[in-house]
């Protein structure tokens, strides 16, 4: 019984260990999540993801953002009525998608 329970203790700290951490913010104000940090876990086949909006080049003054765990993600970047809306995902490491990681350009 006692190995039973090591085995099903270490098989948790194996999927936990193995699980990708996301940013979670459906709204940005001044580059800080309007609802507080949240986090969420990728599923199987999801990654990272992270779309911000700005105006033409000033991409420093960010308009909008919005992140979290996403099964269909491409990194693209779209032009529409002046702004500019950039989607990034990534797997690689967790929280890889927070609103202060470098801009990935397509």
């Amino acid at each position: 019984m006692e190995n039973l329970l090591k085995l099903c203790l270490f098989l948790l700290c194996f999927e936990t260990a193995l699980t990708l951490q996301c940013v979670l913010c459906k709204s940005y104000k001044n580059r800080k999540c309007v609802d507080g940090n949240q986090t969420c876990t990728a599923q199987p086949n999801e990654v990272c993801i992270i779309r911000r909006t700005w105006y033409a080049s000033d991409y420093e003054n960010l308009q909008s953002a919005e992140s979290g765990c996403n099964e269909s993600c491409e990194l693209d970047e779209e032009f529409s009525d002046g702004l500019t809306i950039h989607t990034q995902c990534c797997n690689d490491e967790d929280f890889c998608n927070d609103i202060n990681s470098p801009i990935m350009m397509s």
